[in-house]
């Protein structure tokens, strides 16, 4: 009954059960145990030369180690407390039975076992040591005759001898099947562990794969809509130009849907951030044709809030570069949008410069200011400088953490310098390769004349209303062409065995044929001119790995919803040109 708090506890515990403390804990229990049994034992054989008491005496020295350890001392102190004590009960016994020939010195060389067993191979050296200093000390007191060298050869005390060994044989094999038992069991355990963590990552990048799926699912839906609201807001604006009441409503409904754009796209970047599957899409750009698409909308954000703007871009203006036009532009708007947000006053400046071979961006205001402990927080997700700043001017806290991630996709580097109520300094700096200008004549020349042609042009998509503000941007942009809708894949093949065009946009994501299916059989099963024309994309998914699968399919460029009507005629204008150049050769 006594014994059961023990039992209970040593059903819990083992040397294959819980963490290598625990079992190595469990095994000096176990062999503080074997110990004070042995010694117990040596006290009923025959050995007149010493007291056997000291049996006893060492076997109720162990068990009182064994308690401790039991009760919670700590583990290294108890190993060395054996240790000494197992070294004091060996030479007390050596120096009655023989000194350095007695039989128990044998106990003094795998005294060290234990301590390469249970502390390590450092440990277990320094130990190694103690146990040639006290075998050399006694050898050299039995010598010079401080210590007997007799050793009695009496037949009873032969019993004792072999006990000894048999107890040294026993240790050590019992010693070296549980360090090997041991070791297995602790490959086993990370074999398992490592299939664990295998299975958990399969899980995680399933559980990745369906996140992924579903944001792009939802930011889909969310576009579709929002190109629809921002085609016809566009319609209304020209419409209402001549009652400033109601056109300022319209201009309230199209400023929040583009907010509300930017945050789906701002989540959907993020996402793709994330699981590290953004690609970026490398082209030659005309730098400062860039920067200026950027810069464009905020001329008019700076006059609104009474500020100044100042945009240098001397220093590139006849720069070409090989870059992401649209991922660069994305993070000169989400500096320069933080920039007139927390600037009330004063004025916002853009400035691009080359700095050696890289190309070096600088966006300051006279603004709030960041404190200098915030400053690398900013770039975190989800952060703002503090809740007040957070509640005043809103925002998701994402925008500067997917500018920072772009940047290092890019291979370049972003940093800020501001001080409280003095206003910030962000810049970046981008390794963009230096490249020969594009040859942009013929482009341009259709730029200009593509409103005066009248192009037959095909458009196709599902949704009746995006077909509508199709239908209307197009009327806008090239009043002379004539537009045919088509409403699924299937229409539009039947239209185009019926008649020719000049270009094509299709819809991506359609049910029953999508565009690229689309795409494949015009290119693979229609006579020219139609198998050449021009496609074009039209999708409201920004992931880079769609645009390549519309590209492999066979479509020329992609146009992203809501439509940008100045974006629309530079694509044709290119695919045009394009078309053009390879009809002359």
């Amino acid at each position: 009954m006594l014994l059961w708090p023990f039992n209970r506890k040593l059903k819990t515990m083992g040397p294959f059960k819980g963490t290598m403390a625990q079992r190595r804990r469990w095994l000096l229990m176990v062999c503080l145990l074997l110990i004070s049994a042995c010694t117990i034992l040596f006290y009923f054989l025959y050995q007149p030369q010493y007291d056997h008491n000291a049996n006893i005496v060492g076997s109720v020295v162990f068990v009182l180690l064994f308690l401790l350890l039991y009760w919670g001392a700590p583990y290294q102190v108890m190993v060395h407390a054996t240790l000494i004590v197992g070294i004091i009960y060996i030479l007390d016994l050596a120096v009655q039975t023989g000194g350095i020939n007695s039989p128990m010195m044998v106990w003094m060389t795998v005294i060290v076992l234990p301590a390469l067993m249970m502390l390590g191979r450092a440990v277990a050296l320094v130990w190694l040591v103690i146990a040639l200093v006290v075998n050399a000390g006694l050898a050299y007191l039995t010598q010079i005759g401080v210590v007997s060298n007799f050793v009695r050869q009496d037949e009873e005390v032969i019993y004792w001898t072999m006990f000894i060994k048999f107890c040294v044989i026993g240790l050590l094999m019992f010693a070296t099947h549980l360090s090997d038992r041991m070791h297995r069991q602790q490959v086993q355990e990370v074999v398992e562990s490592n299939n664990e963590l295998e299975e958990t990552h399969k899980a995680l990048a399933k559980a990745q794969a369906y996140k992924d799926e579903f944001i792009a699912s939802v930011g889909h839906e969310l576009r579709t809509p929002m190109n629809a609201i921002l085609g016809l807001n566009g319609v209304l604006r020209s419409e209402l130009s001549q009652n400033p009441e109601e056109a300022e409503i319209v201009e309230h409904i199209r400023r929040s849907t583009e907010q509300l754009l930017q945050v789906v796209n701002d989540i959907l970047d993020f996402s793709q951030l994330q699981a590290g599957r953004l690609v970026l899409r490398e082209e030659k750009i005309s730098l400062i044709e860039t920067i200026q698409r950027a810069v464009e909308p905020f001329h008019a954000v700076a006059q609104q809030k009474g500020l100044a703007f100042h945009v240098d871009l001397d220093s590139v203006r006849r720069t070409w570069v090989k870059g992401d036009a649209q991922r660069l532009q994305q993070v000169i708007k989400n500096l320069l949008d933080n920039a007139f947000k927390f600037t009330a006053q004063g004025s916002v400046a853009l400035r691009v410069q080359k700095a050696g071979t890289d190309i070096l961006f600088e966006v300051q205001d006279t603004g709030i200011g960041i404190a200098e402990e915030r400053r690398q927080q900013i770039f975190h997700r989800f952060e703002h400088a503090d809740i007040q700043t957070n509640r005043q001017y809103g925002g998701t806290g994402l925008g500067l953490s997917i500018c920072e991630r772009l940047i290092s996709l890019q291979g370049g580097v972003i940093g800020v310098s501001s001080a409280l109520g003095q206003g910030s300094r962000f810049w970046f700096l981008l390794p963009l390769e230096t490249v020969k200008p594009k040859d942009e004549e013929k482009a341009l020349l259709w730029s200009e004349e593509i409103a005066h042609r009248a192009l037959k042009i095909l458009i196709v998509d599902d949704n009746a209303v995006n077909l509508m503000v199709a239908q209307l941007a197009f009327k806008r942009s090239l009043p002379l062409s004539q537009v045919t809708p088509a409403s699924s894949g299937e229409e539009a093949l039947a239209l185009l065995r019926a008649q020719t065009f000049d270009l094509a946009l299709i819809d991506k994501v359609m049910p029953g044929m999508d565009g690229m299916e689309v795409t494949r059989i015009i290119r693979s099963t229609f006579a020219k001119p139609t198998c050449n024309m021009p496609i074009l994309a039209l999708t409201a998914n920004t992931n880079p790995v769609d645009e390549e699968q519309c590209l492999k399919a066979g479509m020329d460029d992609i146009i992203h919803k809501p439509i940008d009507e100045k974006q629309l005629i530079d694509r044709l204008s290119f695919c045009l040109a394009n078309l053009e150049s390879e009809s002359s050769l």
